[in-house]
């Protein structure tokens, strides 16, 4: 049988932040605290490892206005730099209106902020958001 690598661990926070959490913790639909609790830690040291120079997988949604004719492509340009690997894209038009794309990336947090801000300063790009999924793992 597998030895359990959990750790027990007890704090103290105020009444109101617990019944904030709760009801956050509600929101989800119930299930288990811990797993909860746990999936909140990962995410805030998915956002450190992000602001430091820690690998991660994200995705970029990119809003483009048609009628600045190449801004797609110059998108599309930027995610050839070395700096980080695009694992792919999709694209879809949105009311004939808006093309929206979005890219899912691999690279370190410094490293995709610079690209996201050089995506943001081409005419015709309304809209340029990273998220965050995951750290990027190495397995070795």
């Amino acid at each position: 049988m597998k030895k359990s690598s959990l750790v027990r661990m007890s704090f103290s926070i105020e009444k109101e932040l617990f019944e904030e959490l709760e009801a956050l913790f509600a929101q989800t639909g119930g299930g288990n605290r811990s797993e909860f609790i746990r999936d909140m830690i990962r995410k805030q040291l998915t956002r450190k490892r992000c602001s430091c120079d820690g690998k991660v997988i994200g995705t970029i949604s990119v809003l483009c206005d048609p009628d600045w004719e190449g801004a797609e492509s110059k998108v599309m340009a930027l995610l050839n730099r070395e700096s980080v690997k695009t694992l792919g894209a999709t694209r879809f038009t949105v009311e004939e209106n808006y093309s929206t794309t979005m890219i899912t990336i691999v690279g370190t947090g410094r490293n995709i902020r610079q690209l996201v801000d050089d995506i943001r300063q081409i005419k015709g790009v309304r809209q340029a958001e990273f998220v965050i999924t995951a750290p990027a793992f190495h397995r070795g």
